[in-house]
């Protein structure tokens, strides 16, 4: 019951971060404000000023037909203004009408009439905007960097471990470290070209560390899921998709295969408007874990590996992912999911509950000549890990029960078109009934990011 009462206090905590990160809310009436400078307009078709600031308007309440409508009737007194072309093709590409957008930007372009930091937004969104048009789509991200830790060996916040029920003070304290990462995510599309949208979906991941001081805490994770996302009434409801998909993911720790897992999902997209959507789905996975955890400094025989939190079985999982745009300028977006574990020992069997949010906000860059927008993006996130039975090894008579409290601040800084820098602050803290896993963590990650 504990995790069902904490996880509104995580998303309530987001909300006020909304409220501080929204003047938007703060105008008194837009809309009518919008409807004055409307009229003003259809009398006046040639004020130019008044039209594009009708346009912000309607933008930033994304009324994006009112708009567009707007723009193209000043293309009509005037059909060389690219600036009002440039607008109307970005207005284009809210809407999904990727191939009139790329039109559009394409031709304010030839015309010559925009200045260097109109070209260069043009120049640093036409690429993805022409990209969507294309039936086989291929989408990359890199991000490398360093990244520093307060407790990088997980170590017991109170330096004291149970063993068999006694507890043990540690002459060992956690021990801080630096690293670095490599981070690579593609993401191809292959569009059927069936006119109802029907595409294959392939993501894959790849991550890798280097502790500088530690390097029996090096990581690196491969993972990868594919299958065909299918629209189920593209007539009559086309926001709603169907997925069916396998899964898989490979994971070393300290240059050793540490952990195998492959399954298959399924999840269902609902796309109710521009601004919201949801996606309910549920997954399957078989894993193998090592167990010898002589990492960790243990013998390595039986009795000990069933100290760790993950163990080779069975793992399910029902989850609700969901995204409302609040504002033109700020998006809500979250994940509630239960996880059931099935392992050869009760005491490493568990019911998870898992709560996510994040707020991303957009805002100018601080030079005009930067073309993208850039990103910064308060998140919170809460587990609740019960284990089925205890672990004699640990405490004979108390079950494992663990609870996380996970809050950070992300930011996307792109520079040019295809680079820019990218950084993590995180404290994390679980709260377990057991010393042995009470511990907490601040890192600081920080680096430069390509796209394509």
């Amino acid at each position: 019951m504990f995790a069902y009462r904490a996880a509104p206090r995580l998303l309530g905590a987001l909300f006020a971060a909304f409220a501080l990160f929204s003047p938007a809310l703060a105008q008194e009436d837009p809309r009518a404000e919008q409807e004055r400078l409307a009229a003003y307009i259809q009398h006046n078709p040639t004020d130019y000023d008044a039209t594009y600031r009708y346009v912000l308007l309607s933008t930033e309440l994304r009324d994006y037909e009112a708009g567009i409508g707007a723009l193209e009737r000043m293309l009509m007194f005037n059909p060389n203004l690219s600036r009002a072309r440039k607008e109307l093709g970005f207005l284009y590409a809210r809407l999904g009408a990727y191939e009139l957008s790329a039109q559009h930007l394409r031709n304010a372009l030839a015309e010559g009439g925009l200045d260097p930091v109109q070209v260069a937004q043009v120049e640093a969104q036409l690429p993805d905007i022409e990209k969507r048009t294309q039936a086989n789509r291929l989408y990359l991200r890199m991000h490398v960097g360093l990244r520093a830790q307060s407790n990088a060996n997980f170590f017991p916040t109170n330096n004291l471990f149970q063993v068999g029920g006694v507890g043990v003070a540690s002459a060992a304290s956690r021990k801080g470290d630096i690293n670095s990462f490599q981070l690579v995510q593609a993401a191809h599309d292959l569009d059927f070209q069936n006119a109802r949208g029907d595409q294959l979906e392939t993501r894959v991941t790849g991550y890798a560390t280097e502790q500088f001081r530690l390097p029996q805490y090096s990581v690196a994770l491969f993972a990868g899921s594919v299958g065909p996302r299918i629209h189920i009434a593209p007539d009559l409801y086309p926001g709603l998709s169907i997925k069916p998909y396998v899964t898989g993911a490979v994971a070393l720790l300290g240059g050793s295969n540490y952990l195998n897992a492959g399954g298959a999902g399924m999840s269902f997209g609902a796309e109710l408007n521009r601004d919201l959507w949801f996606e309910p789905g549920a997954e399957w996975r078989a894993i193998w874990v090592d167990p010898s955890p002589g990492f960790l400094g243990y013998a390595g025989f039986s009795p000990y590996s069933t100290v760790s939190t993950l163990a080779t079985g069975d793992v399910v999982t029902g989850y609700l992912s969901s995204s409302y745009r609040l504002t033109n300028d700020l998006r809500l977006e979250g994940r509630v999911a239960y996880t059931r574990a099935w392992a050869g020992n009760p005491q490493q069997s568990s019911d998870q509950v898992d709560v996510q949010a994040m707020l991303r906000l957009e805002v100018d860059p601080p030079f005009p000549i930067i073309p993208r927008r850039w990103t910064i993006a308060p998140y919170g996130r809460f587990t609740h890990l019960a284990f089925d039975a205890a672990n004699p090894v640990i405490n004979p008579f108390v079950a494992r029960r663990d609870t996380v409290w996970i809050g950070g601040l992300m930011v996307d800084l792109p520079i040019t078109p295809y680079l820019g820098f990218a950084g993590n602050v995180e404290y994390a803290r679980n709260d377990s009934n057991l010393p042995n896993f009470k511990t907490d963590n601040v890192s600081v990650s920080f680096g430069p990011t390509a796209k394509f």
